[in-house]
Formats: structure tokens, C-alpha cells, sequence
């Protein structure tokens, strides 16, 4: 898509949540930045922790292995429309929603990113350990090195 299309159809923004206060934070900037043509779509990553559980499961037991994904994506869901009933209480309009499963999240989010040629995607520092206030998440450090397109980190 070239620059001159963006202008004319607005650009793609693409926000990581996690149902946090800082999520809302992300949000609010990334709200502030929108215009009505834009498009905003709302992310909860969801880490599924081991996939071979879940494909061994499958094998065994369908149900039970479905029953895993339907609670994961539900999850990721109800963090997603949190975010989404601000937007809709601030009578934002383009907002969509995105879950995303995986083992490793960051991959699939960039993925995202690229199919749906995002212009910007909004994230905060993620990773709540001993060492939060000295460095960087991970998750948002790759996102920040991996990234094809901007990148806005809102801190904490």
C-alpha cells in the first residue's frame, strides 16, 4: 500500500493489551493518535505454553483439547472487549479485535502486522520482574527490533 492510499483510507494501528492499567494506557495514546478514517485493531496475545501438550491432547482427546483453545481464545476475548467498551464508550469508530495463540506470541503479532500492513503498532514495557524499572520487556524489545513498521512504546 503506498503513502498516497494510507491518506486516502486512513492508516492501520495495531494495539497490544494485556488487561492491565497500562494496557489502558496504551490504548488511550493510541486513541489519541487516531483519526476517524483510521482503523485501530485492539490485540490480546495469548501464550499457550506448550503445543505438543495441546497436539498430543488432540489425539487423545478432541474435546478436551478444544475445550483448551475455547478458554484461551474466551480469555483473550474478555481482555479485548474491555478495551473495546472504551472505545465504544469514547464512540471510537474502525476498532476491531485480534487474539492471537501461540507458543511465542511476538512472532505472530509481527506476522499480523505485516499481512494486514499495520502502520503503527502501540505497546507498553511488558514483563512485571525484579528488573522491570531497569530494562526493557523482552516482548517489547523484540517488537521494537522486529518491527517493519513504527513502533510506539508507552511507558509506565
Amino acid at each position: 500500500m503506498t503513502n498516497q492510499e494510507n491518506v486516502n483510507h486512513g492508516l492501520k494501528f495495531l494495539v497490544l493489551v494485556d488487561g492491565s492499567e497500562l494496557g489502558k494506557r496504551v490504548l488511550s495514546k493510541a486513541l489519541r493518535a487516531k483519526k476517524n478514517e483510521d482503523t485501530l485493531f485492539v490485540c490480546h496475545a495469548v501464550q499457550m505454553y506448550d503445543s505438543k501438550f495441546l497436539d498430543n491432547l488432540y489425539k487423545t482427546n478432541a474435546d478436551l483439547a478444544d475445550g483448551y483453545l475455547r478458554a484461551w481464545r474466551d480469555a483473550g476475548k474478555a481482555v479485548c472487549q474491555q478495551h473495546l467498551d472504551e472505545c465504544a464508550k469514547n464512540q471510537v469508530t474502525n476498532v476491531q479485535h485480534v487474539v492471537i495463540l501461540s507458543d511465542d506470541p511476538k512472532d505472530e503479532i509481527l506476522k499480523f502486522a505485516e499481512d494486514n500492513h499495520i502502520d503503527m503498532i502501540f505497546v507498553g514495557p511488558r514483563g512485571l520482574g525484579a528488573l522491570h524499572q531497569a530494562f526493557l520487556g523482552s516482548f517489547s524489545q523484540y517488537i521494537l527490533n522486529h518491527s517493519k513498521c513504527d513502533v510506539v512504546l508507552v511507558k509506565s
